[in-house]
C-alpha cells in the first residue's frame, strides 16, 4: 500500500510540467502588462515595494495631521493609508487603459476618416497622406500651390486656348511652368503639357501613384523620337509664337488643361478632408472612455476602496472623540 503511493508521489514529481509560454497575441500581451497593476489596486494587501513606500508616506502623513495616540487610532491610520494607496493604484490603472485606447485610436486612421469622409478614392489617400506627412507628392514636380495658381488662370482664360501662343498670353505661371520644365527634362513645353495631362490622368484612373522623374523623362523622350521618326520636329511652345513639324494638336493641350483643374479640385478637398480629420480624431481622443464592461469593473474597485477609506477616517474620528471625553 505504501509502497504504491511512494510510487505515485514519485511519478508526479517528476513528470514534466507543461509551460503556458504567456500570452502570444498582442491583445493578450497588452493585458498581461497590466496584471501588475490590477493585482496591486484589487488585492488587500500591499504588493510592490513601490506600493509599501507610499503606503508608509501616507502613515506618516495622516500620523502627522491627526496625531494618534492609542493602539487603534495607530491601526485606523494604517487602514486609511492602505485605502488610499490602493486608490491610487486604481486611478493609474484607469489612466493607463485609457492611455492604451488613445494609442490605439491614433493608429487606427480609418475610424475618423470614415466618419469625415467614407468613400475610397484619391481624395481620401490625399486626406491621409496631408493628415500624417503634411504634404502630398504630385507627378511633374507639381505642388498644390502651383495646381491653385494654374487653374485661376486656366479659369479666368475660359477653360481653354484657341491657339498655341495663348497658354503663355493668358496663362502665365502656365506657361513659365512648362519652359523651364522643358529645359530640366530636354523636351519642349508642348511635349511637358501633354506628360502633365497624361500622369494626372493616370493618377485620376489608378488612384495615388507616384512618377518618377526617370520615367517621366523616359516617356518624353519617347514621345520626341515617335515625332522625329515620322520626318518632323517635336511640337514645341514658344513665348508668342509657336513651332512646330505640324498643327499642335489644341484638343489634347485643352484636355490637359480641364485635367489641371480637375486634380486642383481633388486636392482642394482632400485639404478640406484633411482639416475636418484632424478636427475628428482630436474630438474622438478627447472623448476615449473605456468598454462597459471594463468601466463597470473599475468603479466597482474604486467605490468598495472609497467606502472602506471613509469608513476607516470614520471610525478613527470616532475613536478621537470618544478618547477627548
Amino acid at each position: 500500500m505504501h509502497d504504491h503511493k511512494d510510487a505515485s508521489e514519485k511519478a508526479m514529481r517528476s513528470s514534466p510540467k507543461k509551460s503556458s509560454g504567456g500570452p502570444k497575441t498582442a491583445k493578450g500581451k497588452r493585458a498581461s502588462s497590466q496584471n501588475a497593476l490590477v493585482h496591486g489596486a484589487t488585492s488587500n494587501n500591499v504588493v510592490s515595494a513601490d506600493q509599501k513606500t507610499l503606503v508608509e508616506r501616507y502613515e506618516h502623513e495622516f500620523t502627522a495631521y491627526y496625531k494618534p495616540d492609542s493602539p487603534l487610532e495607530k491601526l485606523q491610520i494604517q487602514r486609511i493609508a492602505l485605502c488610499k494607496a490602493k486608490l491610487d493604484a486604481l486611478y493609474e490603472l484607469e489612466l493607463v487603459k485609457l492611455q492604451i485606447a488613445k494609442v490605439e485610436l491614433e493608429g487606427n486612421q480609418k475610424l475618423a476618416l470614415d466618419r469625415v469622409y467614407p468613400s475610397e478614392d484619391l481624395t481620401r489617400s490625399f486626406a491621409q497622406n496631408l493628415s500624417k506627412d503634411g504634404q502630398l507628392s504630385l507627378p511633374m514636380n507639381l505642388s498644390p500651390d502651383l495646381l491653385e495658381t494654374f487653374s485661376k488662370e486656366i479659369n479666368s482664360a475660359g477653360g481653354k486656348i484657341d491657339h498655341g501662343d495663348e497658354i503663355y498670353s493668358h496663362m502665365p505661371s502656365l506657361g513659365e511652368f512648362i519652359e523651364n520644365e522643358g529645359k530640366r527634362l530636354n523636351t519642349s513645353g508642348y511635349q511637358v503639357i501633354l506628360r502633365i495631362g497624361e500622369s494626372i490622368k493616370t493618377l485620376l484612373d489608378k488612384g495615388n501613384r507616384n512618377l518618377s522623374a526617370v520615367y517621366e523623362a523616359l516617356e518624353l523622350a519617347t514621345d520626341v523620337m515617335k515625332h522625329r521618326k515620322l520626318g518632323h520636329d517635336a511640337y514645341y511652345f514658344k513665348k508668342d509664337t509657336v513651332e512646330c513639324g505640324g498643327d499642335v494638336d489644341i484638343k489634347n493641350v485643352n484636355n490637359a488643361l480641364i485635367s489641371i483643374t480637375q486634380l486642383n479640385a481633388i486636392v482642394v478637398k482632400a485639404r478640406e478632408v484633411s482639416k475636418e480629420f484632424d478636427r475628428m480624431q482630436d474630438l474622438l481622443l478627447r472623448s476615449v472612455t473605456l468598454g462597459g464592461e471594463e468601466s463597470d469593473r473599475l468603479l466597482r474597485y474604486q467605490t468598495t476602496w472609497e467606502r472602506r477609506l471613509s469608513s476607516a477616517i470614520g471610525e478613527l474620528l470616532a475613536l478621537q472623540t470618544k478618547n477627548a471625553r
